[in-house]
């Protein structure tokens, strides 16, 4: 199944999480709960009864639909996806299943998506809904990790024939043609093969092709894959969508103020786009429908990014290079090739891994002044380019072609360094410094970088530690995972030894503790290669992980 084009081109669109989440915004009887806030209501174990009562904060007084269209189309985004219902089974739609939504059950007292609707069709931008359509603690029936309130017990086909399907009905119904664009489904547990091609059958008969992501449920791969909060290591075969938070949780959360920079998100926009994806950037509006400043603020600085560089992104397709290189990535249009630049060579010479010298090359930002290059050598020829950078997150060159250039000499994935042992013999394995095996494991950056989005098994860090000082060490782990995600089972290898390691809950993702592991006797070696391998995931993740000490123990 391939995607619509206008998916397939936009490459960059908006993700909307709220709902009543937003009332509580991830405090729970005066204290914070570690994790999203939009799981609040699972994470504190709060009973539907009371969890009903934070409906009344949920006023959306202040909600501007036209202005969050805005915030999209200014920051150069092609499309909306919002969430219609989340886990808490709270419906942002009129709906005639059940009280349990925006117009029944709140002071906002209307069906809140069809402002956005409307706003979207007047600007022409596709809007899709995300439905939560295998887990609801409100309704019932559809709890996978099981129930904390009797009024949750309820037989799951039940809630997939009397709420599940009659709300998707809803949506494909109400809102005129070619809404919802999208189909966006999520943690399809419990739903077998015959359970999706039920919910699958009733979409196909009122919207025959409909886009859909691969989370409805068994044997439904959809349209597109969806890695969350992370950049695949290697590039998908089918098309893919990452989504990713601007800080730490995808509903509003009060206590949450890790926003990722905006040369971050810039970045990220431009590596997955090299790979042939899409980045769907969230936000998470408060319950009066303002969407925080410093979301705000970051959308501001990609949509200037955009103006001047957008070329290089909407409409564009993966460059012709399997990986990041040493300076960044590259994305083609037409016959095109964009070099979109993050690390600008000290001495300005670009060296670009290709066998045809292009027709012309130049800035984006600057077409008028053309760029000289060399004659290709061993694979690769160099752009000469300006001492200093245009933009301080990625500059882009475009590079003229009338056919589209033959693949040099592409140099391997970056390797691990060699961490050198200092003279006090203390070591820190940085997570900056690892090199990453495995497509479910990625580098957060920042100013202090951590490994995180760690959701499988074949995914693991390795350091390579140049060990000149032999004798005891002491091993520690810095790492971070809310109490609701502790249990994985790890090892710490370093060369052909190991010591176990149960991850126990620090209290939230960015919470870190510095937990000792054992000791481990270690002679001198050039480069000991040094791992943290995850055995058992029970809960679905591993940890955040900032770094490996390794410390001389006391003579």
């Amino acid at each position: 199944m391939t995607p619509p084009a206008w998916w397939t081109e936009a490459r960059f669109g908006l993700f909307i999480h709220w709902g009543v989440y937003a009332v509580p915004a991830g405090m729970y009887r005066d204290r914070h709960v570690a994790g999203a806030s939009e799981w609040l209501m699972h994470s504190a174990q709060i009973p539907i009864a009371e969890y009903k009562t934070y409906a009344a904060g949920f006023t959306a007084s202040a909600y501007d639909p036209e202005a969050w269209v805005r915030a999209a189309l200014d920051a150069g985004m092609g499309y909306v996806i919002i969430g219609a219902k989340h886990h808490d089974g709270f419906a942002l739609f009129e709906t005639k299943v059940t009280d349990w939504n925006a117009k029944d059950a709140t002071p906002a007292a209307r069906d809140v998506l069809r402002p956005l609707v409307e706003a979207c069709r007047r600007q022409g931008l596709p809007i899709g809904f995300y439905y939560s359509q295998a887990q609801d603690w409100i309704n019932g029936g559809a709890n996978y990790a099981g129930c904390w309130d009797p009024a949750q017990e309820r037989d799951f086909d039940d809630y997939l024939d009397s709420i599940a399907i009659p709300q998707i009905r809803e949506l494909l119904s109400q809102y005129g043609p070619g809404v919802p664009a999208c189909l966006w489904w999520d943690t399809p547990a419990k739903m077998t093969p015959p359970r999706a091609a039920r919910v699958n059958d009733a979409v196909q008969a009122m919207t025959p092709g409909i886009l859909q992501n691969d989370r409805l449920g068994e044997d439904h791969p959809g349209h597109f894959d969806t890695p969350e909060q992370r950049i695949p290591a290697n590039r998908p075969g089918r098309p893919w969508e990452t989504c990713m938070t601007t800080n730490e949780s995808w509903g509003f959360n009060l206590l949450d103020n890790d926003w990722k920079p905006p040369g971050l998100l810039i970045r990220q926009l431009c590596e997955v786009v090299s790979q042939g994806g899409n980045y769907l950037l969230n936000v998470g509006p408060r319950a009066d429908g303002t969407i925080p400043e410093p979301t705000l603020d970051a959308l501001a600085t990609i949509g200037a990014w955009m103006r001047v560089n957008g070329v290089s992104i909407r409409g564009a397709t993966a460059g012709p290079f399997p990986h990041r290189l040493p300076w960044g990535f590259a994305t083609t249009r037409d016959n095109d090739l964009y070099l979109l630049v993050e690390k600008w060579p000290a001495d300005g010479r670009l060296s670009v891994p290709l066998l045809d010298l292009p027709d012309s090359a130049s800035l984006v930002a600057t077409p008028d002044v053309p760029l000289t290059f060399d004659s290709v050598t061993e694979g690769a020829f160099v752009l000469q380019l300006p001492s200093e950078a245009p933009d301080p997150a990625v500059s882009v060159m475009k590079l003229c072609y009338t056919v589209a250039p033959r693949l040099g000499a592409v140099p391997p994935r970056p390797r691990a360094p060699v961490v050198p042992q200092p003279a006090d013999g203390a070591v820190v394995l940085r997570a900056g410094d690892a090199e990453i095996i495995g497509d479910h494991l990625a580098l957060h950056a920042g100013s202090t970088p951590e490994l995180g989005c760690w959701t499988s098994l074949d995914s693991w860090p390795l350091w390579r530690l140049n060990l000149h000082r032999a004798g005891t060490y002491r091993i520690e782990v810095e790492y971070a995972v809310p109490r609701h995600r502790q249990g994985t089972l790890a090892e710490v290898e370093l060369g052909d030894q190991q010591l176990p390691l149960i991850v126990a809950g620090t209290g939230g993702w960015g919470e870190y503790v510095r937990a000792e592991v054992g000791v481990m006797t270690l002679n001198p070696n050039a480069e000991l290669p040094v791992r943290l391998v995850p055995k058992s995931i029970p809960v679905g993740a591993v940890m955040n992980l900032r770094a490996i000490h390794i410390t001389p123990t006391a003579a």
